[in-house]
């Protein structure tokens, strides 16, 4: 892949950037037991890429306020997908759906109307940077894809080169977690090496961040790590990591050798696939999704319960108030909570509570 890249940027934070990037691409993928399909492709892009505001200090929005609310009747954005895994939002409120077991990205404009941006792709997990660039996990080949907003390809992160580390590939199954902070350093949960990669801007070699010592509930450890939240406001740096079958939410702190468990309930966080919060230097708060429980829960850490249920309260379920297997979950720019809902093939919208933050600190 070559790569031609001009930026020029002003004292307003505005960066205009034109990329050119020619690649062919061959890949086979086995679709069915009788079934390969090989394609090959020639992508050239332009990209501009614009910030919405020059003064981002994270590249997605935290929890607004401690006592933040949101209504406990769901509003189905869509329902035509198969396993739905996860949602990213773009700077004008457009959804992007990993439509997962239909193998295709989908993104859904305000106007309502949708359109497909990739096909052939098994995405796990994805993400918007704050260009509004597209990153999607691959299952299929174990690689990440950068894509433009129009679904153009601009690059890819194999896996190939991880530093100090006799694994030199990636295995991305379940739901890896993935999160590319402001400087765009792109983190990725390599689910099935048990560790989380981070991988510089332009670096086409990883670094081992977290994990990376097998799998076990060790706290050097980590077993199946899947959403991750790097906090890029007040302990820079740290990564939360939803430790999946260890069921606890780990903090490791930048440049710490084994994680600190800040969330550890068996019962109530059973299998925790995607996390959002809020950090300040008074206290974190926490927005989890637990897959087996059929619910989001607020958390504070190192409480033993749950401090509410966001959504799914009404449990498992098909109901406006319920949700079956809930993985990715990503707020737009009003606070509105949205949960990609697996089992029911459907994305739901949870309105914010202007009100419940009126008093808040």
């Amino acid at each position: 892949m070559t790569t031609i890249s001009t930026v020029v940027s002003t004292s307003t934070m505005t960066t205009i950037s034109t990329v050119v990037s020619t690649s062919t691409m061959t890949t086979t993928s086995t679709m069915a037991p009788t079934a390969t399909i090989t394609s090959t492709s020639t992508v050239i892009s332009t990209l501009t890429m614009v910030p919405t505001s020059s003064s981002t200090l994270s590249s997605t929005p935290q929890i607004p306020c401690a006592s933040a609310e949101w209504s406990s009747t769901g509003i189905t954005i869509t329902s035509d997908l198969s396993s739905p895994y996860d949602i990213a939002i773009d700077s004008r409120d457009n959804i992007i759906v990993a439509d997962t077991e239909n193998h295709r990205l989908q993104k859904y404009f305000t106007n309502g109307t949708n359109m497909t941006l990739l096909t052939d792709i098994k995405a796990l997990s994805i993400f918007i940077d704050k260009f509004d660039n597209i990153y999607a996990t691959d299952a299929f080949d174990d690689e990440v894809r950068i894509l433009s907003s129009n679904g153009e390809l601009i690059t890819i992160i194999d896996g190939s080169e991880i530093s100090g580390s006799v694994v030199n590939h990636l295995v991305l199954n379940g739901q890896p977690g993935l999160y590319v902070d402001t400087n765009s350093t792109v983190y990725i949960s390599d689910t099935g090496n048990h560790r989380v990669i981070k991988y510089y801007q332009n670096s086409t070699s990883g670094i081992v961040v977290a994990g990376g010592k097998g799998q076990g509930p060790e706290l050097n450890q980590l077993n199946t790590p899947y959403g991750i939240y790097v906090d890029e406001i007040n302990e820079i740096g740290a990564i939360y990591i939803c430790d999946l079958q260890n069921h606890r939410i780990q903090k490791w702190l930048k440049g710490a050798n084994e994680g600190i468990t800040v969330v550890a309930n068996a019962d109530q966080l059973h299998s925790p696939v995607s996390i959002l919060l809020q950090s300040t230097a008074n206290r974190t708060i926490m927005l989890i999704s637990s897959f087996s429980a059929n619910r989001v829960f607020k958390w504070i850490p190192y409480k033993q319960e749950a401090e509410s249920i966001i959504a799914g309260i009404g449990g498992f379920g098909t109901e406006v108030n319920q949700l079956d297997a809930p993985r990715g979950i990503k707020f737009d720019k009003y606070w509105n909570l949205y949960v990609a809902d697996d089992g029911n093939n459907r994305i739901q919208k949870f309105l914010f509570n202007t009100s419940s933050c009126e008093n808040s600190d």
